[in-house]
């Protein structure tokens, strides 16, 4: 067991090294700092850079009708597991939010965070569209990625590849139990940065599926996903 547990350590590290440094300590609750806020989430400005992986990584799974920041911004994941992890964060200006306390409505889970702490105080001002969110939970020693509801859904599931170097992407396909069934526009022009991509999902049935890429170096790399069509219906 404690082998098990080392090596799945392991891999949060190596897949998500950002989740891993970040110390989160009581503090001046009137400050930005990245701090532990009302025991239930830390948020904040953090101190240094957010380091990511050197491959082309999954940054952001979620989907979003915003337009502004309400007061109040409902964060919902539609699964119920007590081993998920949340984290939202902003690279434009070293936002994180993590280490929700989530509120379990049977079905979901959900959290109202005030934005008017971090996200819109007057010396942060980070734009809602810079926000990167994503949900997990470890399965078979592998990150299975559930989507993160900002506000209310959208048709869209929204997916940001973060590419430290410049990388081209002639494959970019959502696969369903091993078949294409979505290929993006190609992205042969190497590029680096955040590479958003959209995706509609209202024909969508129930089931596992993956968003597989290619570089043009040859190298590939897949993320699972879970998508049902329930999670959204008034």
């Amino acid at each position: 067991m404690k082998i098990k547990i080392l090596l799945v350590s392991l891999l949060l590290f190596i897949l998500f090294p950002n989740l891993a440094y970040a110390s989160c300590n009581t503090g001046n609750p009137w400050s930005v700092a990245y701090i532990r806020r009302n025991n239930n989430r830390c948020e904040g400005i953090l101190d240094r850079n957010i380091s990511t992986s050197s491959f082309p990584d999954l940054i952001s799974f979620a989907t979003s009708n915003l337009t502004e920041y309400p007061n109040d911004l409902l964060i919902q994941v539609p699964v119920n597991s007590k081993e998920l992890k949340v984290s939202i964060q902003s690279f434009t200006k070293r936002y994180r939010l993590d280490e929700l306390k989530l509120e379990d409505n049977q079905s979901n889970l959900t959290f109202k965070l005030n934005t008017r702490k971090v996200l819109q105080h007057r010396r942060v001002q980070i734009p809602f569209d810079s926000l990167r969110s994503l949900a997990f939970m470890i399965e078979d020693s592998e990150p299975l990625y559930f989507p993160v509801v900002l506000g209310k859904n959208s048709d869209e599931y929204e997916f940001v590849i973060n590419a430290v170097r410049r990388t081209a992407f002639p494959v970019l396909e959502i696969r369903h139990e091993g078949e294409t069934i979505f290929k993006f526009e190609e992205r042969n022009n190497p590029q680096r940065g955040h590479i958003r991509l959209l995706w509609n999902y209202k024909n969508a049935v129930e089931g596992n599926y993956e968003l597989y890429l290619e570089t043009s170096e040859g190298k590939t790399r897949s993320f699972p996903f879970q998508h049902n069509p329930d999670w959204f219906k008034n």
